[in-house]
């Protein structure tokens, strides 16, 4: 599938770094700073015909931009947009209610770390590899023998995880598994890395448990 990236120039590295190991990915920049409140959006942002994307990610983070790739989406046929940055890029329920106006769904997470799947075929292949995340791993003598990913937080946070409690106890393995997210270079919000840290010490107990049941 093709993937389409919205995102501030410069921005995001990891992140598409991570996308293009799955998929064609193209990338729009818009500038890095722009004002609160923008009057013509278009003419900061403005898609290019070749932009034939299956599914687009926006890390914008500004309401107005959002909203106008919303629009911008819906004339070329894109039907999903996961919108990630919480708050930063406009209000869910406005963004929601203009996507389903353009029959565009919006995926609207304050952290990639918690973007659940969409069951759609045409991306199905995306959530498959990216959103929260999901482990295995293999038990030996009470110790984390080895950690696979299954799917990754965006950011790769998640394969970092996954390598960090590779020979800890599974009685210490999620806490530190937390605590691992959070050093990781995270750009979410204070709130958002804390959050970003439960997610993954839920992935490695529920990996633990699975593992432990045979």
């Amino acid at each position: 599938m093709k993937l389409g990236v919205v995102t501030r120039k410069g921005k995001r590295r990891e992140d598409i770094r991570m996308f293009s190991q799955f998929f064609e990915v193209k990338v729009y920049e818009i500038p890095e700073n722009l004002p609160e409140l923008i009057d013509e959006p278009d003419k900061i942002l403005r898609l290019p015909e070749d932009f034939d994307v299956d599914m687009i990610v926006s890390f914008a983070a500004h309401p107005d931009i959002n909203l106008e790739l919303i629009k911008q989406a819906a004339e070329r046929g894109i039907g999903l947009i996961v919108v990630s940055g919480g708050a930063r890029g406009g209000a869910y329920k406005q963004l929601r209610e203009e996507g389903e106006k353009r029959g565009v769904r919006v995926v609207w997470e304050e952290i990639c770390c918690a973007t659940p799947k969409v069951e759609d075929e045409r991306v199905r292949e995306f959530f498959e590899h990216f959103g929260s995340p999901e482990m295995e791993v293999s038990v030996e003598n009470g110790r984390i023998k080895d950690a696979r990913v299954k799917r990754s937080a965006f950011c790769g946070a998640t394969y970092f995880v996954a390598e960090k409690i590779k020979g800890l106890g599974v009685e210490e393995a999620p806490t530190k598994a937390g605590y691992y997210a959070q050093i990781f270079p995270c750009v979410a919000p204070r709130d958002g890395i804390h959050k970003a840290a439960r997610a993954h010490k839920r992935a490695v107990e529920k990996a633990i448990e699975k593992a432990l049941k045979g």
